[in-house]
């Protein structure tokens, strides 16, 4: 279930505007076994295949300059952004032993294939469940990306361009001969208090994961800025994320109430360049996250987020994110971002 549960909530932080297609190729095998006279079928892959599409709804809040401080909703609108795929998993069991704590033990691999208008990504992961509580995971992707129709996929700061009222130009990059790429590690922890005391009423969850991964673009040394899939103001570096969800399952349709929250930042802030001490690279984004889980069906669920977001604030006025490099580190803003959903179907 905490898998399931992580799944969606990284599609919640990687929400773009774009269509998505997973591939996932590969063998079943059975085999058969005999087990006091009498033979069991045994399934060695184990196939799970789900659509997902997730949205999203943005909310405008001006930028407000100085220390610490709430930024109110200014605008009913901002934009909003749409993302389906189609997934295919494969579960492989991993004979670590009878053992009720290790019966269960089993390794997921999963591929995907990342369509975007201005981008196009595929990305690999393998996860290891050696006890019910515990997760490792792994994975790597590598995308490209162009511009079209005033929308950025793949872009770097120009360094001799134009600098408009301190705002940074982006130059394209050279769509497949440069290519942004990412890996990573995680590690997660779950638990359900229903293990411990049996019913439909006893069903505490809770999570938590830290990951470590590497992101950055060939073709872009490091301390420069450089931008993907409309997200600008980014560096080469390793990150971390921390994860921690705390929910209450029940037998209704409404079947979770939970909350997220998400802590991530870069591990070090020199990997700004020239812009560390000022933008304060290695700053704490924080998103605290009220969430609905609906069951309509065995194969038909949605989740529901509302979205509360810390981001950099500065001494300076601005009005448009592409400032900020520019701009002197001052606090922190919080405000709230979005109205995020993620319906999923199993097929």
């Amino acid at each position: 279930m905490a898998q399931e549960l992580i799944m969606k909530i990284t599609s919640f932080r990687k929400i773009v505007l774009s269509l998505s297609a997973v591939v996932f190729v590969s063998s079943a095998a059975f085999s058969q076994e005999a087990e006091k006279g009498k033979n069991q079928k045994k399934n060695t892959f184990i196939w799970k295949f789900y659509e997902q599409t997730a949205g999203a709804y943005y909310f405008k809040s001006d930028y407000v300059s100085g220390g610490d401080h709430f930024a109110p909703i200014t605008g009913l609108f901002n934009s909003f952004e749409l993302k389906t795929t189609f997934n295919a998993e494969c579960s492989i069991p991993a004979p670590l032993g009878k053992h009720f704590l290790l019966k269960d033990s089993n390794v997921r691999i999963k591929t995907a294939f990342e369509l975007c208008p201005v981008t196009v990504r595929p990305l690999v992961s393998v996860s290891f469940t050696p006890l019910p509580f515990l997760v490792f995971s792994t994975g790597a992707s590598i995308g490209t990306g162009w511009s079209a129709f005033g929308f950025k996929g793949l872009c770097k700061v120009d360094e001799n361009g134009k600098i408009i009222k301190k705002s940074i130009e982006y130059e394209n990059l050279t769509p497949f001969g440069n290519y942004y790429y990412d890996f990573w590690f995680s590690g997660l922890f779950q638990f359900d208090t229903g293990a411990i005391f049996p019913g439909d009423w006893t069903h505490a969850v809770m999570q938590a994961s830290y990951t470590v991964s590497y992101v950055g673009v060939t073709g872009v040394d490091d301390g420069k800025i450089w931008l993907w899939q409309l997200v600008g103001n980014n560096c080469n570096g390793w990150r971390y994320t921390a994860n921690f969800v705390l929910g209450y399952q029940m037998p209704l349709p409404l079947s979770m109430i939970a909350v997220n929250t998400d802590v991530y930042a870069l591990f070090n802030s020199d990997d700004y360049g020239i812009y560390s001490s000022s933008y304060n690279g290695d700053f704490t984004n924080v998103t605290i996250s009220p969430m609905l889980k609906f069951d309509f069906s065995k194969k038909d669920s949605l989740f529901v987020l509302f979205e509360f977001k810390k981001r950099r604030s500065f001494e300076e006025e601005h009005s448009d994110s592409k400032e900020e490099i520019f701009l002197t580190y001052s606090g922190a803003e919080w405000f709230f971002n979005r109205i995020a959903f993620s319906w999923t179907h199993i097929f």
